[in-house]
């Protein structure tokens, strides 16, 4: 599904924690979690330096120190050949000098791994994600955008003997925003899949699946210029190889379709995709690279979709048992295209850069220790739609 970017280009908040997932314990059964993140952000509302923040915002600080207090539980429980997991938490975030973006986010994920036989099994999964999101081009209104993400998904998968797997699936997915805007609005998705998987002895796959969806943008303005309903089509193939015990590759190929229902001016497609790559240099030191292309809507007079290309590249170096050092940069080249009848296009290119570099503690296995320093950077050749934000991070989890 392509019709928001907010998955891809991340805050700065969420590059500092990026690399929790990456070196978390296995899970007890049940799990508490306690965590306390500082962040100074050099540029909270992303604005250019052609703008005066006395103008916007009353103060000549684009900083603040933002404070963020989680509290989460984790469940992990096998019933015979079922197993059950359950990531609830809530995170306050409370800002120093800019106190009125103050906020509480309530999140969860919920997962029922079923298995009628060992034959047919897959997944029954819901979640919800309420995060900053930096994407949203509300920055000359001195807003910061939440944004909301649902999503209930159903995965199957049936053994037919030998090599080949019958796969298929449902899903529902809305987003939601705090911000109104009618260039990345606000939408609701139900569709399904089906399709094909062949597994080598090897334990290499290649899997094919047609997926259909019907979604709608909600809120916004009852106008002849704004798609609301459409459809999408997508044929993709994916392939997961694992060449080494040391290197991990994974692709996924796939051509996608939108249709929006009575104006075709704003449909689009494409060939988009991404390939991943990991590989173990030694036992310390891990790296991995990849890169992807997307295609999203975004309606404007003069743009209905845009492009856009990334590359990634991270590295982990875990210098002692109790030491890792992080590094990772990426970076995002967006197009837009696709102006409605009577507009010229305007060409709009912009190009974003996030890098992060920190260093992890963990002195017992229930307290770990993060400190960041983190680069976030956009151009454009559209005047004022170009930023620059810096930070530093620290980050205290405690486990039990």
């Amino acid at each position: 599904m392509n019709s928001s970017r907010n998955s891809t280009l991340l805050p700065l908040a969420l590059l500092a924690l990026s690399c929790l997932t990456a070196h978390a314990d296995e899970l007890d059964t049940l799990q508490f979690s306690a965590q306390e993140n500082i962040l100074y952000d050099s540029n909270v509302f992303r604005l250019s330096n052609s703008v005066q923040p006395q103008t916007l915002l009353g103060t000549s600080d684009r900083s603040d120190v933002i404070e963020t207090t989680t509290l989460g539980l984790k469940l992990d429980k096998h019933y015979g050949l079922q197993r059950f997991v359950l990531d609830v938490n809530a995170a306050n975030y409370h800002y120093n000098r800019f106190s009125f973006l103050n906020f509480t986010a309530y999140n969860y994920a919920a997962a029922w791994h079923w298995s009628f036989t060992p034959e047919l099994h897959g997944i029954l999964s819901t979640d919800r994600r309420e995060y900053i999101d930096y994407s949203a081009d509300v920055q000359s209104s001195a807003l910061i955008n939440h944004r909301t993400d649902r999503s209930t998904v159903l995965d199957a998968e049936y053994d037919l003997g030998g090599a080949w797997h019958v796969v298929g699936g449902a899903y529902n997915r809305t987003s939601t925003s705090s911000v109104t805007t009618v260039y990345e609005g606000d939408y609701r998705i139900t569709g399904g899949d089906a399709g094909l998987r062949y597994v080598f002895p090897s334990g290499t796959s290649i899997t094919y699946r047609f997926k259909s969806d019907q979604g709608q943008y909600t809120g916004l303005p009852a106008t002849t210029v704004f798609a609301t309903n459409f459809s999408d089509r997508e044929n993709e193939f994916k392939f997961d190889w694992a060449p080494t015990g040391r290197t991990t590759l994974g692709a996924r190929v796939s051509y996608f379709e939108r249709l929006n229902d009575g104006l075709a001016t704003r449909n689009y497609s494409g060939i988009i995709g991404d390939f991943d790559a990991a590989y173990a240099l030694t036992a310390k030191t891990s790296i991995t690279a990849g890169l992807a292309r997307n295609l999203y809507s975004y309606q404007t007079n003069t743009d209905s979709y845009f492009i856009q290309n990334s590359v990634y590249i991270g590295s982990t170096w875990k210098a002692t048992e109790k030491t890792a050092f992080v590094l990772r940069a990426q970076h995002f080249w967006l197009n837009f295209a696709g102006p409605l009848p009577g507009f010229a296009p305007d060409d709009r290119q912009d190009q974003v850069t996030q890098s992060l570099m920190s260093v992890e503690w963990q002195p017992i296995r229930a307290l770990k220790v993060i400190g960041s320093l983190l680069h976030d950077v956009r151009s454009s050749n559209v005047p004022g739609d170009d930023y620059t934000s810096n930070g530093i991070s620290i980050t205290a989890v405690a486990s039990f």
